[in-house]
């Protein structure tokens, strides 16, 4: 984040990622100990001959530890808090936190028995539990979500004073309490439960495979893959962007992580500063929606579905392809038409070097071991797990020396360490979505806003489908993916549901547009770092962003109106489907970046991008008009003469 200039930041705008403090001397050791353990648990806990503790046992001491880290590695006011060491009330919240959840470990017995008899200390240890949430993740994600959760309480404390529809009974602070602190409904509820068992343990192997070389190595293949075609490098960003993507959860953090590589790389081959920005940003933000191993949000998608992980990698699959060919597509056309330069051979790698086993197996052989068990129906746990033992055994078995193994051994400690301050923001960001889910099934104000979702579309399904983009991508502007994808799931999704949209393709629906908002101007959290590594102006790269990322503001389309995107169907039925969207999508990036065989005028990107809205849907008759119009575009361009390039100068 070095390369990254927060005066290049516009003003008042905050990441989806804190700045962490550097901390030093005996501290440092601490904290380093802390985020190791943290890792280690979940680990141990996904080992399937361990297990995990009772749910309200593994979501306490998970939020003990994500909540010790948050308070010690995130300053309270930046700027004024100390950047070295946390200040005496840093070491305070932690206190508390441990004291708080440490009492549900120890009564838990007592509070399974007496699910609704409460202790005067109980209440007020909730109420400190429940303050240091909001806190928490104000330091973490920003003051959204804190007002938010804030909100939601206040709500259900005075709902009574509210006239009409939207007012309630009201509840008291102690009911209040019994929900969000003792109960499996509030701070340690359902979505905490996914952090603690699956978002963790995929978090560190994400972790373990970029420090043990899988990362690397992917970005090499990537070169060979892409590196010699149009457009090389910036195909070489999107593949390396969906790689990281998927690991990483957050499209701030692969900007960071994978722009400073990319960006740079781009420019030195001529590429605007904008254009390279706004590929970075664009592939970094589709890498949450790409199987395997998908973004935090998909492991809370399947839990709220009630169905196995695999089923929601499988029907995202299809479409993240497609988001991804309109993407690639469209940086082909960008570069057809700039005529840009590849990458010089002598910055590629050798294939022989990059498939060698020593260093190929670091990334093949988890990622393979990942696969087979989800395919298989084991846990997503229980996969990560032995993914990960995988990566240790590797990583270890290919050193070359003594004292090559003892830094190799040092590399899995850092790895660890790594993982655990991972988990730390997601696991805040759904704790305080914990209490903002808890005020909203506790109210039913969430059904109230489904009906009047219902209400304002008139009972159709594509008005729904428009309001509800909206609502994602006004969420996602604030707030990082995972939490809007759990709000506009609680709100949303039912009315998609009632309306007809399958739940699996309403959820992924919701899903897709809280992504999309990271490069959705006015508030675009991965265009903005990726404009500042570029040094870029911001809002080009959000319009340029956008039309690279057009695909995926169609694709959510059409997979609620043609399910077989979604492998539901016959055989031919799916191949018809796929055939129509793979084409569609390519004549969009045509028709958006204004090159075809040639470079299109205005009637004939027009034409272009009336053929790929005829091909969404494939009907009887709109996908032989949609082929047909790209035909008469593709023969009219071939049949244009060439025009004469004068020579620089």
């Amino acid at each position: 984040m070095a390369e990254v200039e927060a005066a290049q930041l516009p003003e008042g705008v905050k990441t989806d990622e804190a700045e962490a403090r550097t901390l030093r001397g005996w501290i440092s050791g601490v904290v380093r100990l802390v985020a190791i353990a943290f890792a280690l648990f979940h680990i141990w806990t996904a080992a399937p001959f361990v297990g995990a503790y009772p749910d309200l046992i593994q979501r306490s001491i998970h939020l003990s530890f994500a909540f010790v880290l948050c308070f010690l590695l995130y300053p309270g006011r930046p700027g004024r808090s100390p950047v070295r060491r946390p200040s005496i009330f840093d070491w305070a919240f932690a206190g508390l936190a441990l004291v708080g959840f440490g009492y549900i470990v120890v009564h838990y017995n007592w509070i399974m028995e007496n699910p609704s008899d409460s202790t005067q200390t109980a209440i007020v240890l909730g109420t400190i539990v429940t303050l240091l949430t909001l806190e928490a993740a104000r330091r973490t994600i920003g003051l959204t979500f804190t007002v938010l959760g804030a909100l939601g309480v206040a709500y259900a404390l005075f709902g009574t004073w509210i006239p009409g529809t939207w007012g309630h009974r009201g509840f008291s602070w102690i009911s209040i309490q019994e929900l969000l602190y003792l109960s499996t409904q509030g701070i340690l509820g359902t979505v905490t439960g996914i952090s603690a068992t699956l978002v963790a343990i995929f978090l560190v192997f994400g972790s373990v495979l970029q420090r043990t070389g899988g990362g690397e190595t992917f970005v090499d293949l990537a070169k060979l893959i892409a590196g010699r075609s149009y457009g090389g490098p910036a195909k070489v960003s999107v593949f390396s962007s969906a790689f990281f993507g998927t690991i990483s959860g957050s499209a701030v953090a692969n900007v960071v992580v994978d722009g400073i590589f990319n960006i740079p790389l781009m420019k030195r081959l001529k590429y605007k500063p904008e254009f390279a920005a706004a590929v970075e940003a664009t592939a970094s933000t589709g890498g949450q929606i790409m199987p395997p191993v998908m973004g935090a949000g998909a492991f809370i998608m399947a839990e709220l579905l009630q169905i196995q992980y695999v089923q929601v990698a499988i029907a995202a699959a299809l479409p993240a392809v497609l988001y991804y060919l309109g993407c690639g597509a469209a940086i082909h056309f960008e570069a057809r038409r700039l005529k840009l330069e590849l990458i010089p051979t002598d910055m590629l790698p050798r294939a022989r070097e990059v498939f060698a086993w020593r260093r190929s197996a670091a990334l093949f052989v988890p990622v393979i071991l990942l696969t087979y068990f989800l395919l298989q129906g084991y846990t997503a746990g229980t996969s990560t797990f032995w993914s990960i033992a995988a990566s240790f055994v590797i990583y270890l078995a290919s050193a070359t020396s003594r004292q090559d193994f003892r830094m190799r051994c040092w590399g899995i400690v850092q790895a660890l360490e790594a993982g655990g301050k991972s988990i730390v923001l997601i696991a805040t960001l759904i704790a305080a979505a914990g209490i903002l889910i808890g005020m909203i099934n506790l109210t039913g104000v969430g059904i109230k806003l489904s009906e009047f979702i219902i209400g304002a579309s008139g009972q159709s399904l594509f008005a729904a489908l428009f309001f509800a983009m909206l609502v994602c991508i006004i969420l996602g502007m604030g707030l990082p993916t995972t939490a809007a994808y759990v709000l506009a799931a609680s709100v949303v999704a039912p009315a998609l549901v009632k309306l007809g949209a399958i739940p699996l393709a309403a959820h992924l629906y919701v899903f897709y547009f809280a992504i999309i908002s990271a490069i959705t101007p006015p508030v675009c959290a991965a265009v903005y770092v990726a404009a500042a590594i570029a040094r870029a102006n911001w809002v080009k790269t959000a319009l340029i962003a956008t039309r690279l990322g057009l695909a995926g503001f169609v694709v959510p389309y059409m997979f609620i109106f043609a399910p077989a995107l979604l492998w539901r169907g016959e055989w031919l039925e799916i191949g018809w489907a796929t055939v129509t969207a793979c084409v569609g999508v390519i004549a969009l990036a045509a028709g958006s970046m204004g090159f075809f065989v040639r470079p299109a005028n205005w009637l004939e990107r027009l034409a272009l991008v009336a053929a790929a809205l005829l091909l969404i849907k494939p009907g009887i008759y709109t996908a032989p008009a949609g082929f047909a119009l790209l035909g008469a575009v593709w023969a009219v361009q071939r049949l244009r003469a060439i025009p004469e390039v004068q020579p620089a100068g």
